[in-house]
């Protein structure tokens, strides 16, 4: 009887030693092997050194990658993520598997290709944990803006993936382009697979085609330009499918021989032919304008076909 007691006594405590390391790997991720990302000397585009994370629970992954973002990258001619005056001040964990980044004012200071190649580099830092499959960025406890509109949750995909194993960001991208046909009075096609350097979203990538205009090849089939020199952009976001686009206030430059509704439209369908792209809100100066020249603006843009030529 006693053997017979002792043993099931074994057997208890095996099962319940058990039954906790069940229940403690379910707190636990794998260990996180990937990358982390930092910036060129030139802050044109990201780099990226392996890193293997030594944590086990997702809350210490994090804490990890974000001590090991603070540290100088050891390769040269590259640079520290984050501004020495930029830092995280805490994290937490939403119902969606995001992580909420909460950072301090300083953040609100970065602007322009820096911001966004930062932005991109933490997301796809972040989003290699295991359980983490969006990134939020929160300032003070607030919202990360993109202008009025929240930046909202942010997952990997959103940023175009590298296509080559250098250590240099090399990006390829097939996108669809609309531009001027020969009276400026409708919108031709062109389909491109670019390749380029950085790291940038795949909208932004599109309306810097569109500002930089038909190549030599698409002149030549009679397309035209649908964007004014000098037209800038200010900042891009998309959100449950509304591409949210600013622009600076050349791009209210009138461009002899392109109506309007092509100039506007050309940049509308020119996103919406992405696959999370559904609407368009176009701003200029960070304003919503009620007219555009002669035309009005509404808030909301959807695709326009009768404006594209079927046939060259």
């Amino acid at each position: 009887m006693k053997r017979r007691a002792f043993f099931i006594l074994a057997l208890a405590v095996f099962l319940g030693a058990h039954t906790l390391a069940g229940c403690e790997k379910d707190e636990q991720t794998e260990n996180a092997s990937g990358k982390i990302y930092f910036l060129n000397d030139a802050e044109t585009q990201l780099v990226s050194e392996a890193y293997e994370a030594k944590a086990t629970f997702r809350d210490a992954q994090v804490q990890e990658y974000i001590d090991a973002l603070e540290k100088e990258p050891q390769g040269q001619s590259r640079k520290k993520l984050l501004p020495d005056n930029v830092a995280v001040i805490d994290f937490s964990f939403g119902e969606a598997d995001q992580l909420i980044l909460n950072f301090n004012a300083n953040y609100s200071n970065l602007s322009g290709i820096t911001e966004i190649l930062i932005r991109a580099a933490l997301v796809k830092t972040f989003c290699q944990i295991d359980g983490v499959d969006y990134v939020e960025f929160y300032i003070n406890g607030i919202p990360y803006m993109n202008g009025e509109v929240p930046v909202g949750m942010m997952k990997a995909g959103d940023f175009i993936d590298n296509t080559a194993d250098s250590e240099y960001y090399t990006q390829s991208a097939s996108v669809s382009v609309y531009f001027a046909n020969e009276d400026g009075t409708a919108l031709r096609e062109s389909h491109r697979q670019v390749l380029y350097n950085g790291n940038i979203t795949i909208e932004q990538l599109v309306i810097e085609q569109l500002i930089g205009g038909p190549i030599e090849q698409e002149s030549a089939a009679g397309m035209y330009a649908t964007i004014p020199a000098g037209t800038q952009l200010s900042k891009i976001n998309t959100k449950d499918g509304i591409c949210y686009v600013d622009l600076n206030e050349k791009f209210l430059e009138k461009l002899d021989g392109v109506q309007e509704q092509v100039v506007l439209y050309s940049i509308v369908n020119s996103l919406v032919e992405l696959p999370n792209v559904n609407k368009v809100q176009i701003r200029i100066g960070g304003e919503l304008r009620k007219t555009y020249q002669s035309v009005e603006m509404p808030e909301m843009f959807e695709r326009n076909l009768d404006l594209i030529e079927t046939e060259i």
